[in-house]
């Protein structure tokens, strides 16, 4: 063993138990990664003169290219699915649901702005006419759903036009 001063020891021990399968599973589960990721777990225990730490590190294997690696202070049996949830922006680069509704509101708000400082009511002519703010409410929420979400709109839309019957 190497000369580590006794009092900073680091305990590690891999798991290979139900309660590292069960993490493993519940990883794969609340982060919605696909049935190849790969998750890895070692818990580790830190002897100091205060009193000891545990934490567990969790890597995570993503197609095989991509791996990430994240250190939760928690034993293995106090992490929960909150502290799993907080790791989805970094695996996946996506806000939680309330991010996502308060960029939709940003992109809806923007266009909106946009859209009626040059627009009229398409029914009378006029600017301002409440039926005309309405309609441009619908177009311009429909923008904003294209915008944030691009990449199932172009997904939809080609399965839709160009499906394979």
């Amino acid at each position: 063993m190497s000369a580590q001063d006794p009092q900073q020891q680091d305990m590690v021990k891999e798991l290979g138990g139900d309660a590292s399968q069960q993490l493993q599973h519940r990883v794969v589960h609340v982060l919605e990664l696909p049935e190849t990721a790969v998750v890895e777990v070692v818990e580790r225990k830190h002897e100091k003169k205060q009193g000891s730490s545990t934490e567990t590190k969790l890597t995570i294997h993503v197609n095989g290219t991509h791996s990430h690696e994240h250190i939760i202070t928690k034993p293995l049996a106090a992490i929960t699915d909150e502290d799993i949830e907080s790791l989805r922006m970094v695996i996946h680069g996506k806000p939680t649901v309330f991010g996502q509704l308060l960029r939709f509101f940003g992109w809806w708000l923007g266009f909106t702005g946009l859209y009626a400082m040059f627009a009229v009511c398409p029914f009378c002519g006029q600017q301002g006419c409440p039926v005309g703010a309405g309609s441009a409410g619908v177009v311009v929420g429909f923008f904003a759903v294209c915008i944030q979400n691009w990449k199932a709109f172009v997904r939809f839309m080609t399965r839709k036009l160009f499906r394979a019957d």
